[in-house]
């Protein structure tokens, strides 16, 4: 393979260096990069850039036979925010230690990104591959996807599909999704001298818990995949309270709950099963005023572990030298759009490991786990495309 690491490494870099955080959400300079660079390589591309909302652009590039097939290289240019003081080094100069790639983004997933393109360019430049190669670079993937969304609106099409999350070099094929709530209980301000004045919603908010934590080891309980953990419904943000001297009037919490494939056709069983959760709530006898509003829905994703485009990611990591077996991925991804609303089989492939290296402070990819995700992205090209 002729992936070159040090043209790999400073393709990371240029991408690290173009800060693009979301929230919230300025991948323009990482995107405007990105089709730049493809518009001035050698392999030809035909690169489209359009704005998914204001000042965030999808950059899509196609260069091949649509007639021989098409294989679709994806992924996500914004990466979440990162704390500088809590860096050993400016996250966003990326910094080579002890083998590794250090910068926000460099696992999650900027590094796939300078994978796939050159080994897109690797694939193409020696007219050995009779079909079609498209990367697709598309926005807001950590927030909602409305990058990816608007791909599929688009109307992509491709007869396989590998985004670059961070898998620890295996080949996922099931994914899980989200059903994310806001709950908010109202109560009645007053001093705290005279608490009994006042309704506490911090009271109320905590029953209200109680009652959403009761549901955690129920779902565990009663749900399970082959691949995957089982559900999980966790509290994960809380606010309220005005002063230290005021009774608070309001709290604000959020309720993620993790879904299995198979289980979420419809939202409105979750819902269900909320509302069901806060019905009857009091506080002393006084009946808790708490309404849950859906923030997010996303559904999880699978195809057959047995499914051609895993058994050929699977094989072209193994002969790169990759202990790669298909496996799950314990978080929701753009997979679920182009599965499900594409009909794109899809995997997900690529350096670093979503649980130790992405999202962390010092978030880092080692450089040889690059090198390898390059190469079979260039391999499953031509084994795809063959």
């Amino acid at each position: 393979m002729s992936v070159d690491e040090e043209r790999l490494v400073e393709l990371t870099a240029e991408l690290v260096e173009r800060a693009s955080e979301n929230p919230p959400g300025n991948e323009r300079a990482v995107a405007d990069f990105l089709a730049e660079r493809l518009r001035a390589s050698p392999v030809g591309f035909d690169v489209e850039r359009y704005e998914v909302e204001p000042d965030r652009p999808n950059v899509v590039a196609r260069a091949g036979d649509a007639d021989g097939g098409t294989v679709l290289l994806a992924g996500h240019t914004d990466v979440v925010p990162a704390t500088p003081d809590e860096w050993t080094g400016d996250p966003y100069a990326l910094r080579r230690n002890a083998g590794r790639l250090v910068g926000r983004g460099a696992s999650d997933m900027k590094a796939a990104l300078a994978a796939k393109v050159l080994a897109a360019e690797s694939a193409l430049a020696d007219g050995a591959v009779d079909g079609e190669v498209v990367l697709a670079f598309v926005v807001d993937e950590e927030w909602n996807g409305a990058g990816m969304r608007a791909l599929v609106d688009r109307g992509i099409a491709a007869d396989y599909a590998i985004i670059g999350e961070p898998t620890n070099l295996n080949v996922c094929v099931a994914q899980k999704g989200v059903a994310r709530y806001r709950l908010t209980v109202r109560g009645k301000s007053a001093h705290s001298g005279r608490p009994d004045r006042g309704v506490n919603a911090i009271t109320g908010m905590r029953r209200a818990l109680d009652r959403i934590e009761e549901l955690d080891p129920d779902v565990r309980r009663t749900t399970s995949h082959s691949l995957l953990a089982p559900e999980t419904i966790t509290v994960t943000e809380i606010d309220g309270g005005i002063g230290p001297n005021v009774v608070p009037d309001r709290v604000v919490a959020t309720v993620d709950w993790r879904t299995l494939p198979g289980r979420d056709g419809s939202v409105d069983a979750f819902d269900r099963r909320i509302e069901s959760a806060l019905d009857g709530l009091s506080v002393d006898g006084t009946e808790v005023d708490v309404s849950s509003e859906r923030l997010v829905f996303a559904r999880a994703a699978e195809i057959p572990s047995d499914h051609p485009l895993a058994a050929t990611v699977v094989e072209a990591a193994r002969d790169s030298d990759a202990d790669a077996d298909a496996v799950g991925f314990d978080a929701a991804t753009d997979a679920r759009f182009l599965i499900r609303d594409a009909g794109i089989p899809t995997v997900l492939f690529g350096p670093g490991s979503i649980e130790e290296d992405a999202h962390t402070v010092d978030e880092s990819v080692a450089v040889d786990d690059v090198v390898t995700t390059a190469r079979v992205y260039e391999s499953a090209i031509r084994r795809l495309l063959a």
